[in-house]
């Protein structure tokens, strides 16, 4: 992250973990740190010459402690390794500050940590030790494991020439944008921007009438050909002005969908391409992994998981005590209908949450949560056994005297084909790529003679014991 010039606690610290790279891989090896052999030493010196940056220009540093310089290139390159929804704020001038001050301080830290002889630390030398191995567990699974999904690479190769404009992507252009409400004015900003271009941000500032764009100099940021165009929405006639126009140029007034009158400048462009075969080679995969055949198997052989369960629409009238119930349910039962009920319960539930809504429970699954009540068999019973249209007698809850409404009942049914689809579609490629990788993982073991003594661990067993999935989403490589 941070280039060092002849930096030897930098090297220090790499070369804890190379020390110990034989200590490392050997399945049921010990893990203890380990000296570096005589033969390692001449290895061990190159890879401390390696760790040395090459010279930087001056003006490149932005900061210096002690022999550790940290360059305009180490700070994009920090930059770039946070995640990209938060990357906005430190392109800023004050956030790039912000995080050199940051890594600034880490500098310093690791120094000290260094003087402080905590490089020398059993403790933490087993900890360099750990996060090297998982940096490489990671990077290989990614690499090597991630994408193993048990379609061949010559197949997805031809499958992606053979459908390559599927994964074109349109042209983008960075643009700016001054909105006019009058064309008149439209017309003056364009005569001084044919004189002065480099003028654009300020006039956008001064005298656009878009207040989301106009603090930025009118930046509209990215728009894909054909695409929406913010604050404009779907706009063709601006969209195709927009791309007319090589980088730097700026056009003339257009007039918008919406009557205002706007005048675009193109920053940047990025021509129509065609996405990299490593963007896109676990989608071809996955098409290619699951067919229409095997989801109707899995769908003929497994049906008991897609019925779905009994359900009603409901609804709730809550009265104070058992006799006004009683009278409700008098006076409901005579031409009872949906409306009826409705009206009833807005005027007079005590249950004012639900009385706003004619006292509507939405849908009731058979076996689960009943909304306001809980898990309830013995009301569950009650309103399962009403017809549509019916009503039952007062019944106790906690929330008072409440009489039950079925509006509509939904019995037990299979799911059709293409209502599940996509979920059998997702579980198939989720155990044949669990299978290659296991395969895969299998092959490894082989290869460095892995042995595993289940029969010598001990411990309590669990009435619910973790399954082996709980077990992947824990330990599983990133």
């Amino acid at each position: 992250m941070v280039r060092l010039k002849r930096s030897m606690w930098g090297a220090l610290v790499f070369l804890l973990a190379v020390a110990m790279l034989g200590a490392l891989f050997g399945c049921g090896k010990s893990e203890k740190p380990q000296a570096a052999k005589p033969g390692q030493k001449s290895q061990q010196k190159a890879l401390v010459q390696a760790s040395k940056a090459k010279p930087v220009n001056e003006s490149d540093v932005l900061a210096r402690i002690g022999d550790v310089t940290i360059t305009n290139a180490d700070l994009d390159q920090e930059i770039a390794s946070i995640p990209v929804y938060m990357q906005t704020k430190f392109k800023t001038k004050s956030g790039k500050i912000e995080l050199l001050n940051k890594m600034v301080e880490n500098e310093l830290l690791a120094k000290a940590a260094v003087d402080a002889g905590l490089d020398k630390d059993p403790d933490i030398m087993r900890k360099i030790a750990n996060a090297r191995k998982k940096i490489l567990q990671n990077e290989y699974y990614r690499t090597h494991l991630k994408e193993k999904v048990g379609v061949p690479e010559e197949k997805i190769k031809q499958y992606y020439e053979a459908h390559k404009d599927k994964y074109k992507t349109r042209a983008r252009a960075r643009v700016r944008m001054i909105v006019f409400s009058d064309k008149k004015a439209a017309d003056k900003t364009l005569a001084e921007l044919r004189k002065e271009p480099k003028k654009f941000e300020q006039l956008a500032r001064e005298r656009s009438k878009d207040a989301s764009t106009a603090g930025s100099g009118g930046l509209l940021g990215w728009v894909t050909e054909g695409g929406y165009i913010r604050g404009l929405g779907k706009d063709p006639g601006v969209n195709q002005a927009i791309f007319a126009l090589s980088e730097g140029q700026i056009s003339n007034v257009i007039r918008t969908k919406r009557g205002t009158f706007v005048i675009v400048k193109v920053e940047s462009l990025q021509p129509a391409a065609y996405r990299p075969l490593d963007e896109v080679r676990r989608r071809i995969a996955d098409d290619l992994l699951v067919n229409d055949e095997q989801i109707k198997k899995y769908y003929d052989e497994h049906k008991d998981e897609f019925i779905s369960k009994e359900r009603v629409k409901a609804r709730i009238l809550v009265l104070e005590n058992e006799k006004r119930a009683k009278q409700a349910r008098q006076k409901l039962l005579k031409g009872l209908t949906v409306d009826k009920f409705s009206a009833f319960a807005k005027k007079n539930s005590i249950d004012k949450t639900n009385a706003r809504n004619g006292g509507y429970l939405g849908y009731i699954t058979r076996g689960r949560y009943i909304p306001g009540i809980g898990r309830d068999p013995a009301i569950e019973k009650i309103i399962f056994s009403l017809k549509e249209n019916g009503l039952s007698k007062p019944v106790k809850t906690k929330r008072g005297w409440s009489l039950f409404y079925v509006e509509k009942k939904e019995p037990s049914k299979l799911k059709p084909l293409e209502r599940v689809r996509m979920l059998i579609m997702n579980k198939l490629r989720r155990k044949m790529r669990e299978e290659a990788q296991n395969k895969a993982m299998d092959a490894l073991k082989r290869k460095y003679g892995c042995q595993v003594f289940e029969d010598r661990v001990t411990g309590t067993e669990s009435s619910q014991p973790s399954s082996s999935r709980d077990i992947r989403n824990i330990f599983r490589p990133r």
